[in-house]
């Protein structure tokens, strides 16, 4: 979340210019000006322009960069920043914390990013990669399956928690655009574009990547509840 100042909206200082809206049968606000007792209710792109220009500077800076934006990818974008920002602050927590060795707060935040211990751990269980089969480790990227900020500290230096994939797998399993099933099989998350996934030559959704270990299905069954990729609603 990030704070701005504006302006305070009283409706009752904007209630000529908002009148005409609180005609309508789900209006926030009574004629008068004063609330409702409601949960949740709409209003029209008309009286949230009406709200925007009297909060001032800020939310019409907010209004004009969205409007570059599909809904989509603002969603995508500031999801993906929010979640480097945690990442970077829990990292400095484990820095920070003296009861934990130092060695082992290197290891963690080494971890963070596939290096260091965690990197070793990973590879004595995963030697290839499980959709393209590439064996060289120079070319393999050591990747959390339940996400290094969602872990603990025992969960984010578990061998049991990662996989060695080539860049493009790992960029599709570290989003939830595809996961695997406790039998190996290859899933497609209910968002993913599937003309994409065939021109990255990703195998066809239920190729068999193997089997997995019971203490890796654990994992899994977290990454297909919290990080696939669920269908939008309509």
């Amino acid at each position: 979340m990030r704070y701005f100042d504006a302006k305070a909206f009283r409706p009752k200082d904007q209630l000529q210019r908002i009148a005409p809206f609180l005609e309508l049968r789900h209006a926030p606000l009574l004629p008068n000006g004063n609330g409702k007792l409601l949960y949740l209710t709409t209003i029209t792109p008309e009286f949230a322009g009406v709200i925007i220009e009297a909060l001032g500077p800020p939310a019409l800076a907010c209004r004009e960069e969205a409007r570059h934006l599909s809904l989509h990818d603002s969603t995508e974008k500031f999801a993906n920043a929010v979640e480097e920002e945690v990442e970077q602050y829990m990292a400095e927590k484990v820095r920070q914390d003296t009861e934990i060795p130092e060695t082992t707060r290197l290891a963690i935040v080494k971890a963070r990013v596939g290096q260091g211990i965690f990197r070793e751990e990973v590879s004595r269980v995963e030697r290839h990669c499980r959709l393209t089969g590439v064996e060289d480790g120079d070319h393999l990227v050591a990747s959390h399956i339940k996400p290094w900020k969602d872990s603990d500290n025992r969960e984010r230096l578990s061998r049991f928690n990662g996989l060695m994939l080539t860049p493009t797998p790992d960029h599709l399993f570290d989003k939830g655009f595809i996961s695997f099933a406790d039998d190996g099989r290859l899933i497609y998350a209910a968002r993913v574009n599937r003309e994409a996934l065939d021109r990255m030559k990703i195998p066809d959704e239920g190729f068999d990547a193997g089997r997995f270990s019971p203490d890796q299905v654990q994992f899994l069954r977290y990454h297909r509840n919290y990080i696939l990729k669920k269908a939008v609603a309509a």
